[in-house]
């Protein structure tokens, strides 16, 4: 038994020193980009702060607007102050109307991007070189980051060109990218994911799967030798330290390699259901109430949110019975993160924009009864009904607001809070409802969770970062994968040192059987 695992570590050492290196290599490089890669001056979206005069001017504006159905609608703040923001079409620019007036601005989505590039990078306007729609991703910008359509916006900063993907409908910084980073990704790319293979079809996925398996057949016989072969005192170097560090190093090397595989499989074999779905549209001419003065939204306001509190959201929705209703966030205090750790900390824990919402009928002038969450869970079920499926079975488990990002809803969404919505069903259906705007933002079943846990404990070591945070983390995960470079370098070095003619001769620390079996093994 023993010289059987012998001849295979031996006989898999090139193939996997290659896919060591070149996957160790790789994932370094994905810190680095972290590390030293562009980062955003500020790190949240633009604020503002409404009032009842704001819903009073929205509501004499409605029936004004040339639209009838909308997919969208919200105030946003902009370089011209409050706008009303209105998506049609989940690939199409948003338009932007005037809340006095009622006025459209013509193709004020581009000039919305440059405003936001510049609040995030803050750097004036007029370093801003050029500015394109993208309806699809890129080298630039991987399918990885989720949203479209975005902006890529070129800006000039300090000797150095930045591209900025802004994606306008929540104000958010998508990515950022130089050409350091862009260089760096796709180094990534070429040697993690082995991303020029993918006109090979499943060539690609043949290829990285041998090697994956490779490096478990090569890790498994490399730990049942380290335990079974004796304890001795090993002369030569290169095998001592390799030995070494196979105590160290056998359990990452598996959890990569098993992770990995299994990421792979899950990628190429099941189709993903994640994404970004619009629902129903909302009717405008609902809302077009003109008869109420400011002194009725004051006292509605006043009623339906603590004192001294601020409103930073108000959005169109509908209510469970199709209703017109106002959704109006209520902020919380939010200070901007200065340093590399917090801006990290912010971009993937995330940060709630709002801490409680208030639900006003557009009709009436008055407080909703329902909450957010009960809004989450009738837009849930319209989302299962919009698939083609009935919701006469369909039980929930739980509804959850949640505030921050983690494994199982990702920080590459770039939208908080949101409302979790478990499904009692045979996949186990997990939809994230974003109750500002009404829109499936994201969903996963048991099988895609399965795979996200795997990935996030085994590849990510994300179970380290409560413990000594992400920055600490990657320096552990860089130290380990150098380490498993080392260990791959000796390993290769004891190989190509026993294929030289050499005479044979018994190490006088082993017994005379052991030695026997393992001077045969090496023939």
């Amino acid at each position: 038994m023993k010289l059987q695992f012998i001849r295979w570590h031996r006989f898999l050492t090139w193939i996997a020193f290659f896919g060591v290196v070149t996957w160790s290599l790789s994932g370094i490089s994905h810190p680095i980009m972290a590390w030293f890669g562009p980062q955003a001056k500020n790190t949240m979206p633009p604020t503002f702060q409404a009032s009842a005069e704001t819903l009073y001017k929205l509501e004499k504006i409605v029936d004004k607007l040339p639209i009838e159905k909308v997919a969208i609608a919200k105030v946003v703040p902009s370089s011209e102050g409050n706008l009303l923001q209105i998506t049609e079409a989940d690939n199409s620019p948003r338009r932007y109307f005037n809340l006095e007036t009622g006025s459209e601005l013509f193709d004020h989505d581009i000039a919305q991007a440059k405003w936001l590039t510049s609040h995030y990078l803050d750097l004036p306007q007029e370093n801003i070189i050029d500015v394109k729609f993208k309806e699809s991703f890129s080298a630039d910008y991987p399918r990885v980051n989720r949203l479209l359509p975005v902006y890529e916006v070129t800006i000039a900063a300090d000797d150095n060109l930045l591209k900025a993907f802004i994606y306008t409908e929540t104000g958010a910084l998508a990515a950022l990218n130089n050409s350091f980073k862009a260089k760096t990704q796709l180094f990534f790319r070429a040697l993690h994911t082995w991303s020029w293979l993918d006109t090979t079809g499943h060539g690609r996925v043949l290829t990285v799967a041998l090697f994956m398996l490779t490096l478990l057949v090569i890790a498994s016989t490399g730990l049942y030798l380290i335990f079974a072969l004796p304890s001795r005192k090993i002369p030569k170097s290169n095998r001592r330290w390799h030995r070494r560090l196979g105590y160290l190093l056998w359990l990452p090397l598996l959890g990569w390699s098993a992770s990995g595989f299994y990421h792979l499989l899950q990628a190429e074999y099941i189709q993903p259901i994640s994404g970004l779905r619009l629902l129903e549209p909302v009717q405008l001419e609902s809302f077009a109430v003109t008869e109420r003065e400011m002194a009725q939204w004051r006292h509605s306001i006043e009623s339906s949110i603590p004192k001294k509190a601020h409103l930073n959201a108000i959005s169109l929705n509908q209510s469970i019975d199709k209703k017109p209703i106002y959704r109006l966030g209520i902020s919380v205090p939010i200070e901007e993160s200065t340093s590399n750790y917090q801006q990290r900390k912010a971009r993937f824990g995330g940060l709630p924009l709002e801490r409680s919402s208030a639900l006003i009928n557009a009709q009436t002038g008055e407080k909703e009864s329902i909450k957010d969450q009960d809004l989450a869970k009738e837009l849930a079920l319209q989302f299962i009904q919009s698939n083609g499926n009935t919701i006469d079975n369909i039980k929930i488990d739980e509804i959850k607001l949640v505030t921050h990002f983690g494994p199982n809803y990702d920080f590459r969404n770039k939208r908080l809070p949101v409302w979790q919505v478990d499904l009692n069903d045979p996949t186990g259906s997990r939809y994230f409802v974003d109750p500002v705007t009404g829109i499936l933002v994201d969903q996963n079943r048991k099988i895609d969770r399965l795979e996200s846990l795997s990935f996030s404990l085994l590849h990510k070591w994300n179970f380290l970062r409560p413990l000594i945070g992400a920055e600490k983390r990657d320096i552990l995960i860089v130290i380990t994968l150098l380490a498993l470079i080392a260990m791959s370098c000796f390993g290769l070095a004891i190989y190509l040192a026993r294929r030289k003619p050499r005479p044979r001769r018994v190490g006088s620390s082993l017994p005379p059987q052991e030695a026997s079996s393992y001077i045969k093994a090496s023939n």
